[in-house]
């Protein structure tokens, strides 16, 4: 996450910083998701984003989505979408 806000800002991003692009990165990608399914049948609506830092277990959803995205100067960035029913 920190080498995408470098690439994105041109400056290192840490601490809190670093925390809150992570999230507002999380608001954008929900945000454009819901768009996106805002068209069909099914009821979707976001929740505000979770920075995991260090490690963590989460519990009480039905079901996540692990989506890898992998950019060259950058590395993996790992998305996970959880699904509640």
């Amino acid at each position: 996450m920190s080498n995408l806000g470098e690439s994105i800002f041109s400056m290192p991003l840490d601490g809190e910083l670093l925390e809150s692009f992570a999230a507002e990165l999380g608001n954008l990608l929900a945000g454009n998701i819901a768009t996106s399914l805002a068209g069909g049948d099914a009821f979707n609506d976001i929740t505000p984003p979770t920075v995991f830092v260090g490690n963590t277990k989460m519990y009480g959803f039905h079901e996540a989505i692990h989506l890898p995205m992998s950019s060259k100067g950058v590395g993996t960035l790992h998305i996970i979408l959880m699904i509640e029913m």
